[in-house]
């Protein structure tokens, strides 16, 4: 089992890019996630299509950035976006099973990042992540930012 989505079940929103993973584990996301389901594409009951006022994000941390900023938020607070390889691993939760993809564009994530700003709609994004590849954003530990 997954549990990516398992770590803030409290939340507002999920959002994920990649429909092989959204085949893959939405069953368990409607069995353990309450809040509204978004991606940038439709075909999937129950998950919402977001459409970017500019062009879609090119990776899913992007995106729910994207998102958040699109639906309001005034502020935005990042954790765990490390945006590189670390410890060599893709992921905090280990590499996902063969068929999802597994962080394999990640060196272009930072200028990804970068390409957001000017869509962000006013919003302050904060990066409270502990070990990261990201400069675009201004560094904050998460007691200081919160």
């Amino acid at each position: 089992m997954n549990t990516t989505f398992r770590m803030a079940p409290w939340a507002d929103a999920l959002y994920a890019m990649d429909r092989a993973w959204w085949r893959e584990h939405l069953a368990e996301v409607r069995e353990t996630f309450r809040g509204a389901l978004w991606a940038p594409f439709s075909g999937l009951a129950g998950v919402k299509r977001i459409r970017f006022d500019r062009q879609t994000p090119r990776n899913s941390g992007a995106g729910a950035i994207a998102l958040a900023a699109q639906m309001g938020a005034e502020r935005i607070v990042l954790l765990g976006y490390d945006a590189q390889k670390t410890d060599g691993r893709a992921h905090w939760h280990g590499d996902h099973p063969k068929g999802l993809g597994n962080a394999g564009t990640v060196a272009k994530w930072p200028e990804q990042f970068r390409a957001l700003i000017g869509s962000l709609r006013g919003a302050q994004v904060i990066n409270a992540s502990r070990s990261t590849a990201l400069t675009c954003f201004p560094r904050a530990s998460l007691e200081d930012a919160l």
